[in-house]
Order: C-alpha cells, then sequence, then structure tokens
C-alpha cells in the first residue's frame, strides 16, 4: 500500500471518529496540554453549568445542560449529566464514575459511562479552574501522528456567569491555544423540566408493578398539578414536602344490630 492510500485511510477514519465521538477534527496527534497541578477533587464536586462547548452531536437541540459530582459512601465520585430537550423539556440524564488517570494528583480523569447499552470510557482534563466560578475540561483522541478529534467545555458555577467570570475562562483557552470559533452558547434559561412520558397502558401488568404517577412523591390530586415542574430546584422541594404514606386497607366488619 502506497502512502497515498495510507494518508487517505487515515483522514476517512478521522473523519468517522469526528463523527462516532462527535468531536472537531484536527491534524497531527493530540496536543501535549498539560490539565492543572494539585488537583483538588473535593472542592471541584457539586454541580457545574455548561456555558459553551465545542459543537457536539449528542447535544443537538439540548439546553439547560449542568454535571454533578458526587462523592459516595464507598469513595467513588458519581457523575450526573442532566440534558434539557429544547422542545418538549423532557429532560435526559447521563451517569458514570469518575475515576482518576494515573498515580499524579493532576486534573487528569476517567469517566466510566453506565447510560449505555456498552462499556464506555472518556478521558478529560481540567485545564484550569478556580472551583467556586468556572473550569475549562478538554478531551482528545489521538489516532496516531496523522489527526485527532477534540471536545471543550466552559462550565461556570452559575448558569448565567457574569463577564468577569467569563474572561478568565477565555484566557484559559488563549492560553493554551484553543480556537474559539468552533464554540457554541449553551441555553441555559427557562430550564423548565417536564416529567418523562408515562409508558402506553399495558392491561397485563399488575397494578403493583405499574407506574402510575409521572413525578416519583406526588399522588392523587397533586398530580396534574406538578407534572411540570418549572425548575430542578423545585422538584428537590417539592419530593421534600410531600411524603407519601403507603396504603393500608383495612376490612371492617359490618355493624349487626341486636334485635329486642
Amino acid at each position: 500500500m502506497d502512502l497515498k492510500c495510507r494518508i487517505l485511510i487515515c483522514l476517512v477514519g478521522l473523519a468517522v471518529l469526528s463523527v462516532v465521538n462527535c468531536q472537531i477534527p484536527g491534524f497531527g496527534g493530540c496536543p501535549d496540554y498539560t490539565p492543572i497541578l494539585r488537583f483538588n477533587r473535593t472542592r471541584f464536586l457539586g454541580t457545574w453549568y455548561e456555558v459553551e462547548r465545542y459543537f457536539t452531536v449528542s447535544e443537538v437541540a439540548t439546553k439547560c445542560v449542568s454535571a454533578t459530582y458526587e462523592l459516595q459512601p464507598d469513595g467513588k465520585i458519581y457523575v450526573r449529566n442532566a440534558l434539557t430537550n429544547r422542545f418538549n423539556n423532557v429532560q435526559r440524564v447521563i451517569s458514570g464514575v469518575m475515576e482518576a488517570q494515573g498515580r499524579t494528583k493532576d486534573g487528569r480523569y476517567t469517566i466510566q459511562y453506565q447510560s449505555f447499552p456498552y462499556n464506555y470510557n472518556a478521558t478529560f482534563m481540567v485545564l484550569d479552574t478556580d472551583y467556586d466560578s468556572f473550569a475549562v475540561i478538554y478531551s482528545c483522541s489521538s489516532i496516531g501522528p496523522v489527526g485527532h478529534t477534540a471536545s471543550t467545555w466552559v462550565l461556570a458555577r452559575e448558569r448565567l456567569p457574569p463577564g468577569p467570570v467569563m474572561q478568565r475562562a477565555y484566557g484559559v483557552l488563549d492560553k493554551f491555544r484553543i480556537n474559539r470559533s468552533f464554540f457554541v452558547k449553551t441555553i441555559q434559561e427557562d430550564c423548565v423540566i417536564r416529567a418523562p412520558p408515562e409508558p402506553a397502558y399495558d392491561p397485563t401488568e399488575s397494578s403493583t408493578g405499574s407506574r402510575r404517577h409521572s413525578v416519583p412523591g406526588l399522588k392523587g390530586e397533586n398530580e396534574d398539578e406538578y407534572s411540570v415542574l418549572k425548575t430542578e430546584d423545585e422538584l428537590v422541594q417539592l419530593r421534600n414536602e410531600f411524603v407519601v404514606m403507603p396504603e393500608i386497607d383495612v376490612e371492617v366488619d359490618p355493624v349487626v344490630e341486636e334485635s329486642d
């Protein structure tokens, strides 16, 4: 096989990989970026809101994207990525487990996603963050020395961060010479969350196994009123306010009047 054919095959592979991974393709190997040193994963925990990102096919027609990092009792960090459909306000959640990559204490980590029918791992690096207002995340997949595909995210602790916070994030992008022309702004307004549609009624399904209510923790006359939730915070508040007691069937013996 001559050199031209090899180059053509590599270019086709680069294009296919960029579509599959929903990333921006580039020539040459992955850039030799150095992530933040002495990464403090405890301070990084909590909720981050996606402000800008590279174009990603999996996020087309989405809004109100967030990522929540939670430390579990087993010592693992669980990641919950929430994406809301822009047209019907139904939220989709992609979850996984975050693990540090290697023995170093820098900002490299791997997420093993559990929401897919197949095993999928992705490696990320935190280029920089102040833990309190912004973070810049980068990911890259190399196709030998010929090409690579990359993704970049700008995250913030607020849905609509102020200008000075964004300027600091842009400064990180400029420092690493990351082209900002590929970035897409994420909609973080009107973040209404609608419960997913109910499954079709199945007469063969037992009543105890059927799912009657669209919102866990709400029953009866409150079901219609709260089937559409205004914000994520209200969802937590409603679940705390409404405690559903188990229904107990009590058999009462009929009263028999004694005759004189």
